[in-house]
């Protein structure tokens, strides 16, 4: 299996094993976005921007398929995002191992459709992941080995425009929500914007990343 393209920036403070957060992209676009936040995570954290495996019709890339007149429940093909999910999780390994990862210490922050595929790596394993920063997407239930209802002890930022043009802000209010009964360390936070992380988010969510981190 080829492994995924990805950047990074190894940390620079702490010593090792290292924890690391793994950036997902969303749909159309590709490594080099979110890995511009890079430089504004803490020092102590590794930081790999991965690189959807799909290409668009409309440039970019994508971790799956999307079709744009279908209904909300057949939106994503289902069988690409599965796919990639086991992509990332059976990649990992090699990760921890090439760059003294702390194995313990993992985390996601995805965007859009790096967003729902952080939702589901983070609820389905836990042994694997620590904590997700979901931006702009929703959870994808058709995606999980479970029901929501019965997801524990999950550690999640999620935030969301209310002028979302691209993933209705119902979609995502609604999904993390019924998560959020079970699970009071689950933060959901809204903006007046679009389908975008505004200053105030950005601020927001460095903040939520400090305030849990492990060291």
């Amino acid at each position: 299996m080829a492994m995924l393209s990805y950047r990074i920036r190894k940390a620079t403070a702490g010593v090792a094993p290292y924890p690391c957060i793994f950036l997902l992209h969303g749909y159309g676009s590709n490594a080099d976005d979110l890995f511009s936040f890079a430089s504004y995570l803490p020092g102590h954290l590794t930081v790999i921007s991965l690189e959807a495996p799909l290409g668009t019709p409309f440039g970019g890339k994508a971790w799956y398929s999307i079709h744009f007149d279908a209904a909300q429940d057949k939106w994503s093909d289902l069988k690409e995002a599965k796919k990639s999910l086991v992509t990332i999780t059976e990649q990992l390994e090699n990760f921890i191992n090439e760059y003294d990862l702390n194995p313990k210490d993992i985390s996601l922050m995805g965007f859009s459709q790096g967003a729902i595929l952080s939702w589901s790596l983070l609820l389905d394993h836990p042994d694997r992941f620590r904590r997700a920063i979901c931006m702009s997407g929703y959870i994808n239930t058709q995606l999980l080995e479970n029901p929501l209802k019965e997801y524990q002890n999950v550690l999640a930022y999620a935030s969301h425009g209310t002028n979302d043009p691209t993933v209705p802000y119902d979609w995502g209010e609604s999904s993390v929500n019924e998560l959020r009964t079970n699970n009071p360390k689950v933060t959901f936070n809204s903006y007046a914007d679009a389908h975008n992380v505004s200053p105030e988010n950005f601020r927001d969510l460095l903040e939520w990343i400090s305030k849990t981190n492990l060291d």
